[in-house]
C-alpha cells in the first residue's frame, strides 16, 4: 500500500511516498480502508520532532480517518466488513490502510460524508470537553474562543452556541475570517492582531467579563486572558499553537477568583474512556439535530500532503483541511 512517511525530522517537503506493507489488525483493532483523513496542528510538530511524543522513524503521520472496514481483529464483534466509520488512530492516518484502536472507532452516521467523518472525531471532541466539560458552561455564559477560524475553534463556537451559550465572542488573526465567525454563531468577531480584544470584551460584558475563555494559542494572547476573564470564570487551555507558553500570577488568580484550567484530551482515552464515549453520543445527537457541521477549509490529494501542511502552516486556513487518495 502508499503510505506518506518522514524518514527523518523534516518539514512538510521532506515527506515521501513509500510503498509498505499493509499493517494486520491486533484483537481489539480494526483495519480501515482511508477514504480521507485529516490535518491537525500536531502533526506538523510530529515530522519535524517537536511534540512531545517521539516516534521512531520512518513514520506515518495522520491521527483521523474517515472510511471503511476492511479486515477486523480477533475479538471484534461489534462492527461489520464494509462498515463507514470514523476513527482517531494514534499515527498512520496518512495511508491507504490505517489500523484503529476498536474502542476509539464509531460508526458513521449515514447523513456524514467522509469528509466530515475525518474531520470530525479529534476537533469536536476536545472543543466538547473544553466548553462542556472542563468550562462547565452554563446557559447565558459570555465565552471567548480564540483562534476561532480553526478547526478546533469553529467547533468550539459551534458547541459553545448549541448548548446555550449567552454572547459569544471570537477572535481571528485576519479580517477575511470575520465573516466567516459571524456565520458559525459568534456574536462578536475580533481581529486580534489590530485591535484589543481585551477592550472589546470589557465594552461588550458591562464590565463583567468572559465566563469562559477557550484558548488554543497561548503565549503573550493567553497572558492577556487574564485581563478580561469574568470572576469566577474559567480559562481552558487547549494548546499552544503560538509555539510559546503562557505565564499566569498565582496571586491575580487568588484575588480574582478565577480557573486556570488544563485539557489534554488524549489522556482520557486511558483515564475515562467512559466519558470519551459518552460525549460521542452527545456529538452526535447535536449533529443529526443541524448543531454542529464540520467546515472543510481545504481539500488535497493524499499525494499533496505538503501542499496541505503548509496552507495549516500559514494560518490561512478556515476550518478543517482534509486529505484524500
Amino acid at each position: 500500500m502508499k503510505a506518506i512517511r518522514a524518514h527523518d525530522w523534516c518539514e512538510p517537503r521532506g515527506l515521501v511516498i513509500d510503498e509498505v506493507q499493509r499493517p494486520e489488525p491486533q484483537p481489539e483493532q480494526i483495519l480501515v480502508k482511508v477514504h480521507t483523513a485529516s490535518l491537525n496542528f500536531p502533526d506538523l510538530l510530529l515530522i519535524a520532532g517537536k511534540y512531545q511524543v517521539k516516534p521512531d522513524l520512518p513514520f506515518t503521520p495522520g491521527l483521523e480517518v474517515a472510511g471503511t472496514i476492511e479486515q477486523l481483529g480477533d475479538g471484534v464483534d461489534n462492527f461489520q466488513l464494509g462498515q463507514r466509520v470514523i476513527a482517531p488512530v494514534g499515527m498512520g492516518a496518512f495511508a491507504e490502510y490505517a489500523v484503529a484502536p476498536v474502542g476509539g472507532a464509531q460508526p458513521m452516521p449515514d447523513s456524514m460524508s467522509y469528509d466530515e467523518g475525518a474531520a470530525f472525531p479529534l476537533v469536536y471532541q476536545t472543543a466538547y470537553f473544553g466548553i462542556a466539560h472542563r468550562g462547565q458552561l452554563q446557559p447565558g455564559e459570555t465565552v471567548l474562543i480564540h483562534s476561532a477560524a480553526g478547526g478546533v475553534g469553529l467547533a468550539a463556537l459551534q458547541i459553545a452556541r448549541a448548548l446555550g451559550a449567552g454572547k459569544i465572542i471570537a477572535t481571528a488573526g485576519s479580517d477575511d475570517k470575520l465573516e466567516v465567525l459571524k456565520g458559525q454563531g459568534a456574536d462578536i468577531a475580533i481581529n486580534y492582531q489590530t485591535r484589543d480584544f481585551v477592550d472589546i470584551v470589557k465594552r461588550e460584558t458591562g464590565g463583567h467579563g468572559a465566563d469562559i475563555i477557550y484558548d488554543p494559542v497561548g503565549g503573550e494572547l493567553g497572558e492577556r486572558n487574564t485581563k478580561c476573564v469574568a470572576f469566577e470564570g474559567r480559562i481552558v487551555l487547549i494548546g499552544f499553537t503560538s509555539g510559546k507558553f503562557s505565564n499566569f500570577a498565582s496571586n491575580h488568580i487568588l484575588i480574582k477568583n478565577y480557573s486556570v484550567i488544563g485539557l489534554h484530551w488524549g489522556s482520557y482515552r486511558d483515564r475515562n474512556p467512559a466519558k470519551i464515549q459518552q460525549t460521542w453520543k452527545e456529538l452526535f445527537a447535536l449533529y443529526e439535530g443541524g448543531k454542529l457541521k464540520p467546515v472543510i477549509g481545504g481539500r488535497f490529494p493524499m499525494e499533496s500532503v505538503a501542499d496541505a501542511m503548509e496552507l495549516l502552516a500559514s494560518r490561512k486556513a478556515v476550518g478543517k483541511i482534509v486529505m484524500y487518495w
